[in-house]
């Protein structure tokens, strides 16, 4: 029997989509869809047409327009019309938000619609680096406080349906404060879907990888979920439980290829504490499970 829209643990009302307008956008847009059309939400297009886009040519200053010929934004106008229109999402957008400014003008832009969800996708390893080391990733994570849904290249390139409900999730936690809102959306989701929700604690320590008692880090989990199940009993049962020793991104993408996850769920570490820490952090873990993974990767911010 499915959840009703009223008994979700989770509401993602408006999702906003951060697109690159590139080659893959049809099918990062046409997930989005599917996703907004299960959760009954609202669509938020976001566009940076970036300063790079303009180039000085000798002597005289020219700008450096696209192919189609139209400065940045029309063009970047024309893409979003054609893809909305060819992908019937014209009931689902509710706003259009196109800009020749930076990402963190364009973010704060954004903020003033309270979208509940972000979504970006990355083209390829180098794509990854850009979103997830580079700028761009660290504006989102420093001046935003939504979880963030990362599409990699493992499902840009699949050529299948997009995700409408999901049937296994497979959430990562170092059993640390910052673990604790990533547990409440992955057990929340799960609930919502139906979906079976697996437990991931991975012993990074290599020094004591040798005396790894399995039974003991397999207890201090689930005592840690028990103590923090305030609220989440019912989206908590039926949780499977898992422990590993090993490196942390290794370790989750195995798991998700093993249990044929159709979402990760991690939290962010240290995204607010000094600069370059949000780099440093999605550089590490969540650059390699996006990489690795064949599913989207939720990564979800301590709160503020």
């Amino acid at each position: 029997m499915s959840i009703t829209a009223a008994h979700r643990f989770i509401q993602f009302n408006k999702i906003a989509v951060l697109t690159d307008l590139e080659t893959d956008s049809e099918r990062i847009l046409r997930y989005a869809g599917s996703l907004a059309r299960w959760y009954g939400s609202k669509l938020l297009l976001a566009h940076a047409c970036t300063p790079e886009l303009y180039v000085s040519v000798p002597p005289e200053p020219l700008p450096h327009w696209p192919e189609s010929g139209m400065p940045p934004k029309e063009d970047a106008e024309d893409k979003v019309k054609s893809l909305t229109d060819k992908l019937h999402l014209q009931d689902l957008v509710q706003k259009v938000i196109i800009r020749e400014e930076s990402i963190g003008l364009l973010l704060r832009e954004l903020e003033e619609y309270h979208p509940n969800l972000v979504v970006i996708a990355t083209h390829g390893r180098e794509g990854i680096r850009k979103w997830l080391a580079g700028s761009v990733c660290e504006e989102v994570f420093r001046k935003v406080q939504w979880p963030v849904l990362v599409l990699g290249p493992g499902l840009i390139e699949k050529d299948s349906s997009p995700q409408k409900q999901f049937r296994t999730i497979l959430y990562a936690t170092d059993l640390s404060a910052v673990s604790v809102s990533a547990l409440q959306y992955a057990a929340g989701i799960a609930h919502d879907h139906e979906a079976q929700l697996v437990a991931l604690y991975v012993d990074e320590n290599p020094e004591e990888a040798f005396s790894f008692d399995r039974a003991m880090a397999l207890q201090r989990l689930n005592d840690w979920l028990e103590d923090r199940a305030d609220g989440l009993a019912e989206a908590l049962t039926g949780v499977h439980s898992v422990v590993e020793s090993g490196k942390a991104e290794t370790e989750i993408a195995k798991a998700a290829a093993q249990w044929g996850a159709d979402l990760v769920v991690l939290g962010a570490r240290g995204l607010r504490a000094v600069p370059g820490a949000a780099s440093h952090f999605i550089g590490g873990t969540a650059y390699e499970v996006v990489c690795s993974s064949g599913c989207p990767v939720l990564i979800v911010p301590q709160p503020r």
